[in-house]
């Protein structure tokens, strides 16, 4: 092995770089994943509108998300065809999404 792929491969326990696991950067990863979570349950109940892929736009009451925020849980999904009382969202599909009024309770 080259000295450089030596230095950026190290072994040795005590020599591991863990830079990703300074306590900053676990105490930013912390914040930032706390400030999603509550955006994610502060809009619960709200109307939201959701652009697609192929100019595609939808709009539904929020319900949720799965844990791993694959799929989004909607309510009375509004689509060009008509309206779908209950509907799984793929985040993959999602460009974006826009919450009108989100500070109102």
């Amino acid at each position: 092995m080259t000295n450089s792929v030596e230095n950026n491969i190290q072994l040795n326990g005590n020599n591991t770089n863990m830079e990703f696991a300074t306590t900053e950067k676990q105490e930013a990863r912390a914040f930032l994943r706390e400030r999603f979570l509550r955006i994610i349950t502060g809009i619960v109940g709200k109307r939201v509108k959701f652009h697609l892929y192929e100019n595609t736009r939808v709009s539904a009451e929020f319900r949720g998300s799965d844990v791993d925020h694959l799929e989004m849980y909607v309510r009375n999904l509004e689509t060009p065809l008509g309206t779908i009382p209950e509907a799984v969202l793929r985040t993959n599909d999602i460009i974006y999404l826009d919450v009108n009024d989100i500070n109102k309770a």
